[in-house]
């Protein structure tokens, strides 16, 4: 079992703060979409709904965070933006291979369902 490369995350720390700490809490909203998905609550409360609104507030974040960090800028066509944070991601799944459930969303979300995710970017990116 593969497991966290903590010299690896103090670089990655050291050189993109605020993305390195938005993708902390963009994986791990992943991969609640990804294990609640189609789940209700005890009361009916849909889990799903909510994890994907959790995600859809991570993924803004993160936006914001790679802007502050000069990862991307606000003039960045989303497409290169997402781009750029697939590529954020895959270094990240290097450094934490556990979260298999969060990077498998990623790849769906980034790659099957790339046009959904540039349109949902790009509505994240004019919201204030």
């Amino acid at each position: 079992m593969t497991s966290t490369n903590y010299g690896r995350a103090a670089i990655l720390q050291a050189l993109h703060p605020h993305t390195f700490n938005a993708l902390q809490e963009l994986v791990m909203a992943m991969s609640a979409v990804a294990n609640n998905a189609g789940k209700k609550t005890f009361f009916g409360r849909d889990k799903g709904q909510e994890s994907y609104a959790r995600f859809l507030r991570a993924l803004r974040a993160t936006i914001h965070s790679m802007v502050l960090d000069g990862v991307i800028r606000e003039s960045t066509p989303t497409d290169e933006a997402a781009t750029r944070l697939e590529g954020s991601l895959r270094q990240f799944q290097e450094t934490f291979p556990n979260w298999q459930d969060a990077y498998g969303f990623a790849d769906i979300f980034f790659g099957e369902k790339r046009e959904d995710a540039i349109a949902a970017m790009d509505r994240l990116r004019s919201t204030p």
